[in-house]
């Protein structure tokens, strides 16, 4: 079993970080901008740039596809606290289903308290918390591998087309503890496709929040209450993973668009040794830096402490 724990440092100790670019996202206006930002040490470090390298745990966010390819049962924790009182968490695990499958489970949990509330006439009436949560169920498989079981496409490598589908169950809510308490509910879906035409190139594809929103109903909350529905933008993104004839070396470039005329090119570079690693990227505007140790914590347990610097 691998264990997956990470240092971002923008906030202390913590694996994941939102730090001031929440607001900067092209889509920060829509819903849904939690799950917008990024998840994982080693893809905030490469630039978010993880759609044709996702056979991990992370698999469930970046392409559902990659989770076909897990090789070990992984689990990875995240607890981050924030300047002004935000969070962002995150618990996942994940399992191969041998030969050809693979499945992985995983919650973001976002939010933030003591926010201060006013009324319509602008007085003050107290403090208020917000919360916003995704559960993740993912399933992926390798039809190539599932066709030679039976005698067919020999001649095709075994992992050349992965692909997978990801289902999230979306929940908001906003509450004074008290007379005012606001929530919403949805799911959603994501899409992935990973191939590998040689063993040292990756290519993937995502469709991403198919069908997701938030839906609530305030009627009981005001005098002209009403069924709101908020839609997620529809997300799209294609990349590539290239391991250099170094082999310590590897390249990742995604290039991502929405429906609402967002694009954004993101790209990384990951040097590795057996026990390190190294990373920097380019997310959209903006640079990012980290790294990481990969040890045998004890007979049967490898861990991973990866950090970011974004």
């Amino acid at each position: 079993m691998k264990y997956h724990i990470g240092i971002t440092w923008k906030s202390i100790l913590c694996l994941l970080c939102l730090g001031s670019f929440v607001l900067a996202e092209g889509s920060g206006g829509f819903a849904g901008s939690f799950l917008r930002v990024g998840l994982g040490p080693r893809a905030l470090s490469m630039g978010n740039a993880q759609v044709a390298t996702s056979d991990n745990i992370y698999g469930l966010f970046y392409n559902p596809g990659g989770v076909a390819h897990l090789k070990d049962r992984e689990l990875a924790l995240s607890l981050s606290n924030m300047s002004l009182d935000r969070r962002f968490n995150f618990i996942g695990i994940s399992t191969p289903l041998p030969p050809f499958a693979g499945v992985a489970f995983g919650w973001i949990n976002s939010g933030v308290k003591d926010l201060r509330s006013y009324n319509s006439n602008g007085e003050d009436v107290g403090e208020v918390e917000n919360g916003t949560n995704a559960v993740y169920a993912a399933f992926a498989i390798q039809p190539i591998a599932m066709a030679q079981k039976d005698g067919a496409l020999k001649k095709v490598p075994a992992d050349f087309l992965s692909i997978g589908l990801a289902v999230k169950f979306l929940q908001e809510d906003i509450s004074d503890k008290g007379d005012f308490d606001y929530s919403a509910n949805g799911v959603g879906v994501d899409f992935g496709v990973l191939l590998r035409p040689v063993a040292s190139l990756s290519l993937g594809y995502q469709i991403k929040d198919l069908g997701s929103k938030l839906s609530s109903n305030t009627n009981d909350l005001f005098t002209r209450g009403s069924q709101l529905d908020n839609a997620f933008p529809l997300t799209q993104k294609v990349g590539l993973f290239w391991i250099s004839p170094l082999k310590w070396a590897a390249l990742a470039y995604d290039f991502e668009w929405n429906d609402k005329g967002t694009e954004k090119q993101h790209a990384g570079l990951e040097l590795s040794s057996d026990y390190a690693v190294g990373r920097v990227g380019y997310d959209d505007g903006r640079f990012t830096a980290g790294g990481g140790i990969d040890f045998d914590a004890i007979q049967g347990l490898r861990m991973a402490l990866d950090y970011a610097f974004v």
